[in-house]
């Protein structure tokens, strides 16, 4: 457990700090002139002035993710209240090093109000690392209980879902870019569906994980997972941020607890009927069905080839994931990789033929296609034959 956390938390941190950095010191035009000759001087014209409310809020938000990483560092070797205490304090050290920077920088105004709310940031972040700590204790699974680690379908389904979310890449970094993004976390604003959906996502994410990462790991790759998704969307997306996301990211962990006490295949199972249901609603809604028939393209991605290929790389990515996440999930129940993937196109076919008859819509094999070649994908990149080659052989030994 030591070994896997060492080997993923301390990168976050590091990344945390460079990002606290940037957002604290952008534009980076210092000027060293004879009205601070020192840092004690500096230290002078550190002041409490107050910022507005917005700013107030990123500060304690700024620091948040900085005390939950130290937390899960310092932890095992100072426990739950020297860790939270370390952790708090190194944030307020942060937060005024970098404070006493900012007097340098021109047209960025230091204060010592903002080493308060960066500090009670800290505090907050180590707290969340405790409960977090003590809640995903209750995660892990018990031996057996699973497949072996290594499930490299799931690897296909995790990649996939990080390039669908960081698909709208543009690299331009601001420090209004920085401020935008946060903005949902002051206008929290969410939808319930949007969030049962999102839940619903991060779910398949987190079963993904556990049965690709070794079972005292899942968590801190998990953990992983959502910091490239959030860091990554905060850096490089628009809008970087979903209220309603961020509100299933919050319910995640409880929700997982829940599911764990189900057994293995029960738990996956409800997770597949789940997210089976959600892909049918958002297929077929609002149900709507006419007598007249409509069009129906037998040839797979001619429409994009006769329009130019204007590929909507957001919805193309979206399909993948969700095709790939249906066909590991039948997997993951039990099912052969080649009966699974008969299933999802088979389901993907009939509702391309249902859309058919639905007012406004038009059936296609391009969806069924895409389906088939996400699945054939995740049939490469899985290791059953290898396996079941190594079983055989080790059987064939054995008989030998």
């Amino acid at each position: 457990m030591r070994r896997s956390q060492s080997s993923v938390v301390p990168w976050l941190l590091l990344g945390i700090i460079a990002l606290i950095a940037y957002g604290s010191l952008y534009p980076f035009h210092f000027s060293f002139d004879d009205a601070h000759p020192s840092l004690l001087n500096a230290a002078k014209h550190l002041t409490w002035a107050r910022a507005g409310r917005a700013d107030q809020v990123r500060n304690v938000l700024l620091y948040a993710p900085l005390g939950f990483f130290l937390l899960l560092i310092l932890r095992r070797s100072l426990g739950p209240t020297g860790s939270v205490i370390v952790a708090t304090l190194l944030g307020a050290v942060l937060s005024f090093s970098i404070e006493l920077a900012q007097v340098y920088v021109t047209m960025r105004v230091s204060s010592l109000m903002d080493v308060t709310l960066n500090t009670l940031g800290a505090l907050l972040g180590a707290a969340g690392g405790v409960a977090w700590r003590s809640l995903s204790s209750l995660v892990y699974l018990p031996p057996n209980t699973r497949a072996q680690p290594g499930d490299r379908s799931a690897l296909v389904v995790l990649i996939t879902w990080l390039i669908w979310r960081l698909a709208d890449f543009t690299p331009h970094v601001s420090l209004t870019r920085l401020k935008v993004a946060l903005r949902p976390f002051l206008e929290f604003n969410f939808s319930l569906s949007l969030t049962l959906r999102f839940l619903l996502l991060w779910l398949v994410v987190a079963q993904a994980t556990m049965s690709y990462a070794h079972r005292q790991r899942s968590n801190e790759v998990l953990l992983a997972l959502i910091a490239i998704v959030l860091v990554g969307r905060l850096l490089f997306v628009t809008p970087a941020f979903i209220s309603s996301e961020l509100l299933a990211l919050v319910l995640l962990l409880p929700t997982l607890i829940v599911l764990h006490k189900f057994r293995s295949v029960p738990q996956s199972v409800v997770v597949l009927v789940a997210f089976a249901a959600l892909f049918v609603y958002e297929r077929l809604a609002p149900f709507q069905f006419g007598s007249s028939q409509g069009h129906f393209d037998l040839w797979p991605f001619m429409t994009w080839i006769q329009h130019g290929m204007p590929i909507d790389a957001d919805v193309l990515l979206r399909k993948a994931f969700i095709f790939g996440a249906l066909v590991w999930l039948l997997k993951d129940v039990g099912l052969a990789m080649q009966t699974a993937l008969i299933i999802v196109v088979a389901t993907v076919l009939g509702i391309e033929v249902l859309h058919v008859w639905q007012p406004g819509k038009s059936g296609s094999l391009t969806d069924p296609a895409l389906a088939l070649c996400m699945g054939l994908i995740m049939g490469l990149a899985s290791d059953e034959r290898r396996r079941g080659k190594s079983i055989s052989g080790s059987a064939l030994k054995a008989r030998r």
